[in-house]
């Protein structure tokens, strides 16, 4: 078939931005929105304005989040579609994911413009020959995108919550946090409002994928195995239908060298158990569906996925 669509539909901080940026620089593909990785188009169903290409290439939304909401994965476009999941180790995701969360409350809360909210905002910017604007780091707004998936009139609601959330990442250590959200999920079956655990778990959104799509549709890789030229082309193939060569994946996870007032944990300790149980036996249940896809697992690094999960 011919491509039109490309999603990269999840994993928040799992190199998503990376592999969006190789895509547009190699010529693979053009943004759905002229120089926005993440429209979020499809986050609500407010009709949006016809896309016009500027050339033959796929649009492509990277807007992380789409495949952990099965009525938004039905907003999708069905046919000509190709769909991406990026993964990344469980435990070394949520620990990313803190620490992004931590710093945007400290600037939300405090109105801090310190070095590291500084360094943090600004390592999502994009790199040269994207055509991506870089959005300004002191007017980075922390709504942006939850407001999207709300109607209007309910906005101040949401931000209430977001707001109410945010002081408890910005007062609470990590561990905290996780204890929170797992007792929060235990008692309302969903997670809190600025989750660091849900994007965590992989079942349920390659579940809602396969769903609707072909599983020849959907790919599922860690952005770290692209660094081998073989598995480059092979990607591109399989997801473009196209045999070229490409340059290398600009690959950085964008918190990595941003620090925090707190220690990298050690995800070996037994606090982590029930943790690693979970995310255990959810990496177990994703790996049936995953070998069903475009790529099955040949494209995942499979080592550092399964590290810290058994017990020691």
């Amino acid at each position: 078939m011919a491509v039109e669509n490309i999603f990269i539909a999840g994993m928040e901080k799992c190199g998503t931005t990376a592999l969006s940026e190789w895509m547009v620089t190699n010529g693979l593909a053009e943004d759905r929105v002229r120089g926005q990785k993440e429209p979020f188009l499809y986050a609500n169903d407010e009709p949006h304005p016809a896309r016009f290409r500027r050339s033959s290439l796929p649009l492509l939304d990277a807007s992380v989040g789409y495949a952990a909401v099965p009525h938004i994965v039905q907003r999708l476009p069905e046919h000509d579609t190709r769909i991406v999941i990026c993964l990344r180790n469980q435990l070394e995701r949520t620990w990313s994911s803190y620490k992004m969360k931590k710093i945007m409350s400290k600037r939300l809360l405090e109105g801090s413009s310190s070095d590291e909210a500084m360094a943090y905002l600004r390592s999502f910017q994009s790199s040269a020959g994207t055509g991506r604007t870089p959005s300004d780091p002191e007017k980075a707004e922390p709504h942006r995108i939850i407001r999207k998936f709300f109607p209007r009139r309910s906005h101040h609601i949401v931000e209430g919550y977001e707001r109410q959330e945010m002081a408890f990442v910005h007062s609470h250590s990590f561990m905290e946090r996780i204890e929170y959200e797992l007792a929060f999920y235990l008692s309302r079956r969903s997670l809190p409002f600025v989750s660091i655990l849900s994007a965590s778990f992989y079942y349920s959104p390659l579940r809602n994928l396969l769903e609707k799509y072909q599983p020849s549709d959907v790919s599922v890789l860690t952005v770290e195995k692209l660094a081998d030229a073989d598995n480059r082309r092979r990607f591109v193939a399989g997801v473009f239908e196209r045999d070229v060569e490409t340059l290398d994946v600009p690959f950085v996870f964008s918190s990595a060298d941003v620090g925090i007032d707190e220690p990298k944990p050690d995800f070996n300790d037994k606090a982590f158990d029930l943790l690693r149980a979970s995310f255990r036996y959810d990496l177990s249940q994703a790996r049936e569906l995953i070998a069903k896809t475009c790529f099955g697992d040949s494209l995942l690094d499979n080592a550092a996925l399964e590290r810290y999960l058994e017990p020691r």
